[in-house]
């Protein structure tokens, strides 16, 4: 359940009293429409959990251009709380990136407002227009979408998240509903409609909100130098003019709305023109064209030179941000997996159905889940199609990341291998990215804490140790406990079979309770043979015919120099050579297991329950 702590209900009094809806976005700036304000400086906030409480006085600090610009534009206030939120009350909103609502594949959308008779909220479950089109170049159309609480007069200056992460995409501006006309009533369409403002709009009147929406072209700090340079400065040239020579022959069109600041234009160019393929952006283009323009900037008392200093700033800005980014490692950093969660167990609709439930993961936030009772024939091919579908709903900023929870006698089910359909040609382990977690420790609060504690001495680490165990020699599971157990030793065992009885299933049990983020393991068992008493083991190794000992070894040397992070990545190409290979059941990485998990991917399921808006009996409301 998301956590909306920072949803407000906002009150105006005097001889017209409005009731609205806001978005803490800060710990003392709150988010609203200006016509939910218009015509008073103060309004009383009462956020979503202190509904009953003590209200918070706020100053309306600034106002968009509403209702002077077209169709309704602009209708954006901020109001500054005249004291703090604490952290522990509510902590701030936070903002879906960039354009992530939009394209072909829209994830489902729902607003929180606080309709008449409705004070502690209500939600109502909508959906974008298609076709794209943008009202006055900025306010995007909803409708309502099936059956329950339509939008409705309280929901203006509300959030609409993303209904999976509760992230924010805008604010509601406007609602009309006119299904329940009279009769004889035709003086209207039957029409369930709302506008929004979204987020890259917002931040054009609000610039400090740039700070906050990922997204954008240029990473958030130099997005914030940017915006602390250009916001309030003039120049002698036209805006509208610079955004065309920095887009030159991209053949960007020109913004909805006529830029009348260089920072409407720049946020422009951040927000909505794309990273281009040379590395170099066009706001890069801009900012030089600034720099050589005539400046004027507002000057502090007795500091006349704001000019001066703004022409350096701009100059000191293009020198740490030329524009090209970093070159790219061929292995995805953690924070750009794109996880999603799958996890089976036991059904009590009885024996051979399993329960399954798939989930994506967004920035730590567990999305909205799917789940399904499938009967044991059908599992393998019910969740190759469920994940391919969530798949086709990422965006395209990141690594799938395939995680399998699952029982611990589970663990050895060839999942990576899973769904030979008739429309595959490979298995699911080489195409995505595919590893396992031991639902049973995920479950214990303790082992999962020595899970974050070995992580925390792990993480950085540029290459991957391992404490290989050889089929030929295996250790005591409790000697071996004690050996993984310190968090700063951090190889990562790697057993030499299938912890499928003895003697890896005890070492994977005792390795996953000394706090283990990786095992890995081969596929396939050694060989019958290592099975004979009559066949020494020191004869076995020294013969060459020991696969674990094989396997181990190059192990060790294809991970060496692959950080512990990124060991899912490297695990899919090794299958993958294995695939395409002449002889994959031949090759040594045939059927590799990566049992990892890293608390900044998947998220703990020991934090706090969350709140969202509810209400109580429903007061009458009056016709």
């Amino acid at each position: 359940m998301r956590d909306v702590r920072w949803l407000a209900r906002v009150t105006t009094e005097g001889p017209a009293p409005t009731t609205g809806a806001g978005i803490l976005v800060t710990d003392r700036w709150v988010l609203t429409c200006a016509h939910v304000v218009a015509g008073v400086e103060r309004a009383v906030v009462r956020l979503v959990n202190q509904a009953a409480g003590r209200g918070l006085g706020a100053a309306v600090l600034r106002r968009g251009p509403w209702p002077d610009g077209p169709g309704g534009t602009g209708d954006v206030a901020v109001l500054v709380l005249d004291e703090p939120v604490p952290a522990q009350s509510a902590e701030p909103a936070r903002f879906a990136p960039l354009h992530g609502w939009t394209g072909l594949h829209t994830p489902q959308l729902a607003a929180y407002g606080f309709p008449a008779g409705h004070d502690g909220g209500l939600s109502s479950e909508i959906r974008l227009t298609r076709g794209g089109f943008r009202i006055g170049g900025e306010l995007v159309q909803l409708e309502h979408e099936g059956t329950g609480m339509p939008l409705a007069p309280g929901f203006s200056g509300g959030p609409v998240v993303i209904a999976g992460t509760g992230e924010v995409v805008g604010l509601v501006t406007a609602a009309q509903d006119t299904l329940w006309r009279g009769a004889g009533d035709r003086s209207r369409p039957a029409v369930r409609l709302g506008h929004m403002l979204p987020a890259e709009a917002l931040a054009r009147y609000v610039p400090e909100l740039a700070d906050l929406l990922p997204g954008a072209a240029l990473p958030r700090s130099a997005v914030r130098e940017l915006r602390l340079l250009l916001v309030g400065a003039t120049s002698a040239a036209d805006p509208l003019e610079l955004y065309r020579a920095a887009v030159g022959t991209l053949g960007c069109p020109d913004p909805p709305q006529r830029p009348a600041t260089l920072w409407e234009a720049c946020w422009y160019l951040l927000a909505e023109v794309p990273q281009q393929s040379d590395g170099r952006h066009p706001v890069v283009a801009f900012v030089e064209r600034v720099a050589a323009s005539p400046l004027h900037a507002p000057s502090a008392p007795g500091d006349p030179g704001g000019a001066d200093a703004l022409g350096r700033g701009l100059r000191d800005w293009l020198a740490d941000h030329p524009g090209r980014p970093p070159a790219a490692a061929s292995v995805p950093a953690v924070g750009r997996w794109r996880p999603i969660l799958v996890e089976i167990g036991p059904s009590g609709a009885g024996p051979g159905m399993f329960h399954v439930t798939i989930a994506a993961i967004r920035d730590g936030v567990l999305g909205e889940p799917h789940s399904s009772t499938v009967p044991k024939p059908r599992l393998a091919g019910f969740v190759r199609d469920r994940i391919d579908r969530e798949i086709g709903l990422l965006e395209p900023d990141g690594t799938e990341l395939i995680i399998f929870v699952l029982p611990r006698k589970w663990l050895t089910q060839p999942v990576h291998s899973w769904a030979r359909r008739r429309t595959d040609f490979g298995p699911l382990g080489a195409d995505h990215a595919v590893v396992v977690v031991d639902q049973q420790r995920r479950a214990a609060a303790a082992d999962r804490r020595q899970l974050e504690m070995k992580w925390s001495v792990l993480r950085g680490s540029s290459g991957t140790e391992l404490h290989p165990v050889p089929c030929d020699d295996p250790p005591d599971s409790r000697r071996f406990y004690q050996q993984l157990r310190p968090p700063e030793r951090t190889a990562l065992p790697a057993l030499g079979g299938p912890p499928k009885g003895a003697p890896f299933e005890q070492l994977l049990a005792a390795a996953l309770k000394a706090g283990a983020p990786a095992v890995l393991w081969a596929g396939q068992p050694c060989g019958a043979e290592h099975a004979r008493a009559d066949h020494a083991a020191a004869d076995h190794a020294r013969e060459g015919t020991c696969r674990s000992a094989r396997f181990l070894a190059r192990l060790a040397e294809e991970l060496a120099e692959v950080p512990p992070a990124d060991l899912p990545c490297r695990i899919k190409e090794l299958r993958h050579q294995a695939e395409e290979s002449e002889d994959p059941a031949g090759h040594w990485a045939d059927g590799l297991v990566l049992l990892w998990e890293d608390p900044e991917v998947l998220p703990s399921p020991h934090r706090p329950y969350r709140v969202v808006p509810t209400a109580g009996r429903a007061a009458a409301v009056d016709q």
